[in-house]
């Protein structure tokens, strides 16, 4: 009888693959997740392609239609380098990822994952057509797909009884239901999976955490320039600057920023308005019409030049009705910034530890807001330095929780080593 020697494998194990075809369909070219697909493409193990449903972002016209400004994320060759994509013809009689249902018709996607044949699709929307045609290819050629996105329970919790009856149809009865997983960007989006009865063996965290080294490396370049750049930016060196970077539109709120401001008692306050929207002239109305001083508004402002604005800044406040997640959160982070957010913004959960490095206040209630804001624009500057800090550290330590990390652990776990028959 033959006997197995101590340390002897009775089995050969099967090699795991060496690279995974990963497909990623996006609804269009985000400037904040280019970075994401540049790691992608670059570890060893991941064979990526992107296809875009749009080049609206591309072109700025998202910037228009939201920001109602002529300005552009970032140069098309500089937000297109580094990965393998594709933009997909878009057959919507009224094409815009920004319209639901109706609003992509990329009906060749079925024809790009037949003959791609990858081991894994990313899906990051499920609002529109195109996701649902590419579903049903996954499953006609029977491919595992995964979600990413960054939606969060609190919409869905406040959303109208009608519309959680028909998503709860739609995504816990029928899509959810269909998916081999979903990646979790963060405390808000895992509930949200949760809410609709996904179970934890189908969660696999991970974090916004891609690109944030750049504005670190940015931070440390541009804070020893910050009284120049206060100088040029019009702002007195002793002003205690509150930053508000976004769209001004309705669902962010901005105007409860502006009422808090007012009401704060400090002769150093400066309020700092970055971007554009259709809500821009009432609020310079108001300002103007109540006689508010030392509020500035600067309009849209691309990539290349934001930094210089969270620079010269002491706190950010984000006060949206609806936020899924909230990117101006981390980016103000990596620039040693106190945050203050409404509890509807999704990156809060995760990044902002109330009364170490900020706050969160019930959206809506500007009371509450002034006194957080008057607590910190209250503190020593060596306080809200070592506030500023805890936000840096937060955000290094949300860096350590890369999608590529969490791919590279999911691809094992979709196609394990098995033993190999030496008799079959």
């Amino acid at each position: 009888m033959n006997q197995t020697k101590p340390g002897e494998a009775t089995a050969q194990m099967s090699q795991p693959k060496s690279r995974y075809k990963l497909v990623v369909v996006a609804p269009t070219c985000f400037y904040y997740q280019v970075d994401m697909f540049r790691r992608l493409a670059a570890h060893p193990r991941i064979d990526l392609t992107v296809y875009f449903c749009s080049n609206e972002s591309l072109l700025a016209k998202d910037v228009k239609e939201m920001y109602c400004s002529s300005e552009k994320w970032g140069d098309e060759n500089e937000l297109l380098y580094g990965y393998q994509h594709q933009v997909l013809p878009n057959r919507s009689p009224s094409p815009s990822y920004l319209k639901w249902p109706y609003g992509l018709m990329n009906f060749s996607i079925w024809k790009e994952i037949r003959e791609n044949k990858p081991d894994v699709v990313i899906l990051m929307s499920w609002m529109n057509m195109t996701w649902w045609f590419a579903i049903l290819a996954c499953f006609r050629y029977k491919i595992p797909f995964l979600y990413l996105t960054d939606a969060n329970v609190q919409a869905e919790v406040h959303s109208s009884g009608w519309k959680r009856f028909l998503k709860r149809l739609l995504l816990e009865k029928c899509i959810f239901k269909l998916a081999s997983g979903f990646l979790c960007a963060g405390t808000a989006n895992k509930e949200l999976y949760q809410f609709y009865g996904v179970s934890e063996s189908k969660l696999v965290p991970f974090a916004y955490s891609w690109g944030y080294e750049a504005q670190l490396q940015a931070w440390e370049e541009l804070e020893p320039q910050r009284q120049q750049l206060r100088a040029k930016q019009g702002i007195p060196d002793d002003s205690i600057v509150i930053l508000y970077c976004g769209r001004l539109s309705e669902e962010k709120r901005p105007l409860d920023l502006i009422q808090a401001f007012q009401r704060l008692e400090n002769k150093n306050k400066y309020l700092a308005i970055v971007g554009d929207g259709n809500l821009r002239p009432n609020l310079e109305d108001y300002v103007a019409r109540n006689g508010i001083d030392s509020v500035s508004f600067l309009g849209f402002q691309n990539r290349s030049d934001i930094n210089k604005f969270y620079a010269t800044a002491d706190v950010l406040v984000l006060p949206s009705q609806r936020e899924t997640w909230g990117i101006v959160v981390n980016e103000a982070l990596c620039f040693g910034l106190p945050v203050i957010t409404s509890d509807q913004v999704g990156a809060a959960r995760d990044l902002i530890c109330n009364g170490e490095n900020g706050f969160t206040y019930p959206a809506g209630d500007v009371g509450e807001l002034t006194r957080r804001l008057q607590h910190i624009i209250e503190l020593p500057e060596e306080e809200r330095i070592k506030c500023g800090m805890k936000s840096q550290e937060r955000i290094k330590q949300w860096l350590g929780r890369a999608l590529d990390q969490s791919l590279d652990q999911y691809f094992d776990l979709l196609y394990p080593v098995v033993p190999e028959d030496k008799h079959a």
